[in-house]
């Protein structure tokens, strides 16, 4: 139990960039994981998939100047795709169309802390070369909507 709200304490992991002039903090764990395919995060992360988690953006808090840039994505909404100017480290992106959520690049923490994906999704921008992780749903472009 917090000692100053009184709610019950969450899961608080700490990452953040290559040269740690952006840290994350990260409460109630990683949400949904995925690996990424799109041309946009293969570009983004130098050739490979983003490994990414999609969190409610209450429970990650960033600190530190971060860059932003907009692309239009494949629901015609705006994404933002923010990084450390200093160093280039990929942090996290923001959708549009789920103002709620951020997608939380899983490369900012500790590799013992990193989650492995539940789904893989734009398989179809993939390299032919590429594995694609088994065993989990695969989408070849982004996931139909939940609910």
């Amino acid at each position: 139990m917090d000692t100053q709200t009184g709610e019950p304490q969450t899961e608080q992991l700490q990452g953040g960039c290559l040269c740690g002039a952006i840290s994350v903090t990260l409460r109630g764990g990683f949400g949904t994981t995925m690996e990424c395919h799109c041309a946009d995060c293969q570009k983004a992360m130098g050739g490979g998939p983003a490994y990414i988690a999609m969190v409610n953006r209450a429970d990650c808090t960033f600190s530190g100047e971060l860059r932003g840039y907009d692309v239009i994505g494949d629901s015609g909404g705006t994404v933002t795709r923010f990084f450390c100017p200093n160093c280039g480290t990929p942090t996290h992106s923001e959708l549009g169309k789920y103002p709620d959520k951020v997608v939380l690049k899983v490369g900012l923490f500790a590799p013992q802390e990193a989650a492995a994906p539940q789904r893989t999704i734009w398989t179809g921008s993939a390299p032919k070369w590429h594995t694609v992780a088994p065993g989990i749903p695969s989408f070849d472009k982004s996931p139909p909507p939940r609910g």
